[in-house]
């Protein structure tokens, strides 16, 4: 079996499902003790070290830290003609979907004398996956939000795996307009982007998903450098009833899987017959697929089915998930989504993750690991800052100026803040 079934009417239910949850949340000491030393290394040695770590990890020994013009243009003259078409088709609906998400923010300053003042942040970091897959998408998804509101200064690192970069990844970054991409991968990318070195600048802020590695440096450099999220591997929640497709829901599932064998697959389902049907289609496709192997790994290991009795109990079950990406595999007329908790929610069969994944606009860097909770997809609030900005003009009205002053006063007395009180006293107005 390569998915674990439970049932939601079982006594054991609330043990097993604690447990599934639980191997989510482990930290591998490994990681993070390798992480710390590649930091510590990173900051003390600057490009020194990235050689070194790169040439260990990548069997690749640095030159130029930056890919050329040349090797650029080189890259994107051996992309297809047709993936390139789908790419720009690809980024030009991402950056429509941003900048009216942009736009309705509404950033232009008002009159009043308190109000927030807003702009882009300066320098950003992408970070492109270069491991066991190259996700060019990913490029797209990262610049997009950022380019819609105004970032200047967009830097790209992906790793160099035996000195090879993926020419996709270096043509989806040629289609969004940047030309600094660095050779350097790991959490030894994030340690130089967020310190700074002689050749690789210091940026303000790093987005984009990567492997442990990459997302224990960010959790351990935050405050140092602005990040987007720490994510973890991508997942899936698909609810099913008795009339969904057990064909797209099987390939939905299988979809996931094959991201890589961390990957998290479940399925909740109100019918027996329906489940049936997608284990065997799963059965049956499976050993056909080019990654057949991570997806029946990634199953085994996180692969979860939910049997319920009915769709209402669903909805805590979802929220306590709080998963990447939920898809509701059926015509939706009984669940209010506003009360579902998920970094994207997808209703009806023709709702493909597969085009939120690469064509629809929103971005596909989701929170994940139930982080859902307190956190949003990658958007263009992630890459501006606000001010307050405070105007204050006392002719305007003296009074309501005056009870400023008296107020401030009393709470600055109150909490013993003797020069906070004398401060705001001595603008009080006659």
């Amino acid at each position: 079996m390569l998915l674990e079934e439970l049932n939601i009417s079982n006594a054991g239910f609330e043990s097993d499902i604690s447990n599934f949850l639980s191997k989510r949340d482990s930290a591998d000491k490994e990681v993070i003790s390798s992480v710390s030393e590649i930091i510590k290394d990173v900051s003390l040695r600057g490009e020194e070290a990235l050689v070194e770590i790169t040439k260990k990890l990548d069997n690749y020994v640095i030159e130029d830290f930056f890919i050329s013009e040349e090797e650029i243009n080189a890259s994107f003259a051996r992309i297809d003609r047709k993936i390139i078409s789908a790419l720009e088709f690809s980024f030009q609906n991402i950056i429509e979907f941003h900048s009216a998400c942009r736009d309705s923010l509404n950033l232009e300053s008002s009159n009043s004398e308190v109000t927030r003042s807003f702009k882009p942040i300066k320098s950003v970091l992408l970070y492109a996956p270069g491991g066991k897959a190259s996700y060019p998408s990913s490029v797209l998804m990262a610049a997009g939000p950022a380019i819609a509101v105004g970032v200047k200064q967009l830097f790209l690192t992906t790793p160099s795996i035996g000195g090879h970069i993926n020419d996709l990844t270096i043509a989806a970054a040629k289609i969004v307009g940047i030309d600094k991409i660095a050779r350097l991968g790991g959490a030894q990318a994030i340690a130089a982007f967020s310190f700074g070195t002689k050749i690789i600048p210091k940026v303000d802020k790093i987005v984009g998903p990567g492997n442990a590695y990459v997302a224990e440096a960010k959790r351990q450099l935050f405050g140092k450098v602005g990040i987007d999220s720490i994510a973890g591997p991508s997942e899936i929640v698909i609810l099913a009833n008795e009339t969904s497709s057990p064909e797209i829901v099987a390939w939905d599932l299988m979809a996931q899987a094959e991201h890589d064998e961390d990957a998290s697959t479940i399925l909740i389902s109100t019918s027996d017959k329906i489940t049936e049907e997608i284990k065997e289609i799963i059965e049956s496709e499976l050993p056909n697929l080019e990654r057949a192997e991570i997806i029946k790994s990634s199953m085994n290991s996180n692969g979860l089915i939910i049997q319920i009795e009915d769709l209402k109990q669903s909805i805590e079950l979802i929220n306590r998930l709080a998963p990447e990406h939920l898809h509701l595999a059926f015509d939706n007329k009984q669940i209010d989504t506003k009360e579902i908790i998920a970094g994207i929610i997808l209703e009806g069969e023709d709702s493909a993750v597969s085009f939120s994944d690469y064509v629809l606009g929103p971005s596909h860097i989701l929170p994940t690991n139930s982080s859902a909770r307190f956190s949003s997809p990658l958007s263009v609030e992630d890459f501006i800052v606000s001010s307050s900005k405070v105007i204050l003009n006392s002719e305007r009205n003296k009074d309501s100026y005056n009870e400023l002053v008296e107020n401030t006063s009393i709470i600055a007395r109150a909490e013993g803040l003797t020069a906070h009180a004398i401060s705001a006293e001595k603008r009080r107005k006659d």
